[in-house]
């Protein structure tokens, strides 16, 4: 669903650090990921330029002459963000994109992989998983880059390493929001692993350190090792403002702080666990003529320009991987069931460290009398 009054016009601006603006590091890294012939694994922080890095070496390996490229994102949203990132570098013809539980049903079909109608949906994906590495597989593919592959199932990396002629993947263990997914240990054995850092000195950096060891109480990337990469980051400076309201004040708050950005031209980003919660805002806004993107349909997020700079509701699952300038947080409250099976799972400090390092200038944090201890707190 798209809104829009007739005092705000959406406006664009790209997703990329242009290439001229990188560092000599990065420049070195990008030769090193498209003229390897070994599979490679680059790691590291948020905003430590991973996703950067693989874009532009894909778009030097897309242009030989003899290259079938693949880029597997994990949702709609990486689906959305990275087909309008491959349009800015005018490669979108010469790669395939696709999520990776699409790419591996499509593939299936292709190999006539039968179902078992009476299953549910997780047992029958893991069915065709196997029975596709019972097949006679071909490395079709000169290079598959991997986005996010903490969030791979160990079938589907398996799968991918059968079919690629090379891999490079990218990704942060550290956000792994999903449970029973492939080890790192699995993903450094199988390939040259590349650790981002970013310098230290930096005023960013530091302040989303500081963010990282107040969710995981360590410093692993704090300390330059020999295989570090030390890299410029692609944000220039970290805020965080804490928005503190009576529940029943929270939208009206969030209609504030957008009304606040609209002369920045920013790509903002309203992210919350709660799908209710998000038709409750969209009402709100709507009735007072705030232009925003709902889509009510996850699918949809596919089709979304992300250069747009009309603020976007996303849910905090879909927000893993992708950067904006402002964020603002909200509906992250004990009593929500998703916070209370997150809790459970123990993975609920992964996803709000998620929420918070999706900005590269300032993240708002909504809290009310609700909010989990962990924001109250920060």
């Amino acid at each position: 669903m798209y809104l829009k009054n007739n005092n705000q016009q959406p406006t664009s601006m790209s997703l990329l650090t242009p290439y001229a603006q990188l560092s000599e590091k990065q420049r070195e890294l990008i030769s090193f990921c498209t003229n390897a012939t070994e599979n490679i694994f680059l790691e590291g922080p948020p905003w430590s330029g991973k996703a950067v890095t693989c874009l532009y070496s894909l778009q030097n390996m897309a242009q030989k002459e003899d290259a079938n490229a693949l880029f597997l994102v994990t949702n709609n949203a990486m689906y959305g963000y990275m087909s309008t990132a491959l349009k800015e570098l005018g490669i979108e013809e010469r790669v395939n994109i696709d999520s990776k539980n699409k790419f591996f049903w499509k593939m299936a079909g292709d190999y006539r992989v039968s179902l078992n109608l009476t299953a549910d949906y997780h047992v029958n994906y893991d069915n065709i998983l196997t029975n596709l590495l019972e097949e006679e597989l071909e490395r079709d593919y000169t290079v598959i880059v991997v986005s996010e592959v903490q969030d791979y199932l160990p079938k589907e990396w398996a799968l991918i390493k059968r079919i690629a002629q090379k891999i490079v993947c990218y990704g942060d263990f550290k956000q792994a929001i999903y449970d029973k997914k492939v080890g790192r240990d699995t993903i450094i054995n199988d390939c040259i692993h590349k650790q981002l850092n970013c310098l230290n000195k930096d005023v960013a950096t530091n302040k989303l350190l500081k963010v990282r060891n107040y969710f995981f109480d360590e410093n692993e990337y704090a300390e330059t090792r020999d295989d570090c990469c030390e890299m410029h980051p692609l944000a220039t400076d970290v805020k965080y403002s804490p928005i503190d309201v009576k529940y029943a004040d929270e939208l009206k708050a969030i209609a504030d702080t957008i009304k606040a950005l609209v002369g920045e031209n920013s790509r903002v980003a309203i992210i919350c666990p709660d799908n209710n919660r998000f038709a409750e805002l969209s009402f709100y806004l709507k009735t007072h003529g705030i232009a925003h993107h709902y889509y009510e349909i996850n699918g949809d997020l596919r089709n979304h320009d992300f250069t747009s700079t009309t603020p976007l509701f996303i849910s905090i699952f879909n927000a893993e991987g992708l950067q904006f300038d402002n964020v603002i947080l909200f509906g992250f409250d004990e009593s929500n069931y998703i916070i209370q099976m997150k809790r459970k799972e123990d993975r609920l400090k992964i996803i709000l460290y998620v929420g918070m390092t999706r900005a590269r200038n300032t993240t708002y944090i909504v809290r009310s009398e609700g909010t989990v201890e962990e924001l109250k707190n920060v």
